[in-house]
């Protein structure tokens, strides 16, 4: 392998560090020498939503030899929570938004055995997968500017039980603004009524 890139973020359907991510747009490509005298035949197709490519080749390695890969995480970073407002949703609305993911730092070692005893261990890929926060969007949209400002105020900390409060807050005041508007109402139309 000459060229190789990891994706950027983790993927599920592979162990770490043993990706390859092509990405014209970001100039990821991935690309191979082949390292014997006969010619190889490269098979691709896809099915499912998979791709899967197979390579076949004259076998000249001495019989007995087998190789395994083995991937190995150097470190993790668990994904946080960022709280966004979202102006257009109802006050106190939670949306989940995005996919989340782990950070990570990882190697592929490639193993060598002949005949079942190994001959070799080398890492051949490195690679860092960055991580991806859980996005959670709180509704801000009321008639009710000070309950509008008491959620946006609580989003700017990114504290959780302090967004929980202020929508609770929020929630009240509005509540109580409505009741009032209806009072209100049931007042002026009983004024006139009378008159």
């Amino acid at each position: 392998v000459t060229e190789r890139y990891n994706h950027s973020m983790i993927v599920g359907y592979v162990d770490p560090s043993a990706d390859a991510a092509i990405a014209e747009s970001s100039g990821k490509d991935f690309k191979f020498v082949n390292n014997t005298d006969a010619p190889i035949y490269i098979e691709g197709y896809t099915h499912d939503k998979q791709i899967t490519f197979n390579i076949y080749g004259k076998e000249t390695r001495t019989p007995g030899r087998t190789v395994e890969f083995e991937s190995e995480t150097l470190t993790t970073e668990d994904y946080g929570v960022t709280y966004k407002e979202n102006s257009d949703a109802a006050l106190g609305s939670m949306n989940y938004a995005g996919s989340p993911h782990t950070g990570k730092t990882a190697q592929l070692w490639k193993i060598v055995y002949q005949d079942g005893k190994q001959v070799s261990r080398d890492v051949i890929n490195n690679s860092t997968y960055e991580k991806s926060d859980q996005i959670i969007e709180i509704g801000t949209r009321t008639d009710n500017a000070q309950a509008k400002v008491l959620v946006q105020n609580a989003i700017a900390t990114q504290d959780k039980g302090k967004i929980d409060a202020a929508i609770s807050q929020a929630q009240s005041m509005q509540a109580q603004g409505t009741q009032q508007s209806q009072a209100q109402e049931s007042t002026g139309q009983e004024q006139q009524a009378q008159q």
